[in-house]
This record gives structure tokens, C-alpha cells and sequence, in this order.
């Protein structure tokens, strides 16, 4: 009787053994995928705070054009007032792509999803 359990012990260890190799492998590939997606938000929130600093900066100095043009308004502020213009142009631009570049969906969400799939699978092949 010993030997007719030696098989299904030996079976029983080379399953849980796969089982350990394959979630160990599936936590890596979890892993990875977390890291990538991290870093595309990353990119998308940089360019974000890069064109709202272009934004910011241009609204800054669209305003000091606009003082400039008070002050010269007695002698002609027509050229400050089209260069004020251009920059509330480029700082409505730079803003707007800006807001479009905020990521709409929650951190991580590819990879949440895509981790409860496979722990679902993976429910599935133990029972």
C-alpha cells in the first residue's frame, strides 16, 4: 500500500510545485505590467505640468503686456495690446492641452483588472 501512495504523494507535490512556479510567474508578469503602466501616467502627468507651466507663464506675461499697455495708452499701446494678445491665445492653447493630458482613468486600472482575471483563472484551474 505504501507504493500505491508513493505515486499520487509524488503527483500531489509536482502539482503544487507548478502551481507555486506558475503564480510566482504571473506575480512577476503583475509586476511588470504595473512598472509600464506607472510610467506612461508618469509621461502623461509630466507633459500635463509642462503645458500648464507654458499656460502659467504665458498668462504672466500677458498680463504684465496689458499693464504695459495702461501705461502707454496715452501714446499708442496698440503693439503691447497684440502682443498681449497672442500670449492670452497661447496661454488658452497651452491650457487646454494641458486638460486634456490629465489621465480621466483611476491609477493602475489596466493592471488591477487585469490581475483580478487572472486570479479568477487561476480559481478556477484549483478547484
Amino acid at each position: 500500500m505504501a507504493n500505491h501512495n508513493q505515486p499520487e504523494e509524488s503527483g500531489l507535490v509536482d502539482l503544487v510545485k507548478g502551481a507555486i512556479q506558475d503564480t510566482q510567474e504571473l506575480i512577476k508578469i503583475e509586476i511588470a505590467l504595473a512598472k509600464n503602466e506607472t510610467k506612461r501616467d508618469a509621461f502623461k502627468l509630466k507633459s500635463a505640468a509642462i503645458a500648464f507651466g507654458v499656460a502659467l507663464v504665458a498668462a504672466i506675461l500677458m498680463i504684465a503686456m496689458l499693464l504695459v499697455a495702461a501705461v502707454l495708452a496715452i501714446g499708442g499701446p496698440a503693439p503691447a495690446l497684440v502682443i498681449a494678445a497672442v500670449l492670452l491665445v497661447t496661454a488658452g492653447i497651452a491650457g487646454l492641452v494641458g486638460y486634456r493630458s490629465i489621465p480621466r482613468e483611476p491609477p493602475l486600472d489596466a493592471t488591477k483588472e487585469h490581475a483580478e482575471a487572472q486570479a479568477n483563472t487561476l480559481k478556477e484551474e484549483i478547484a
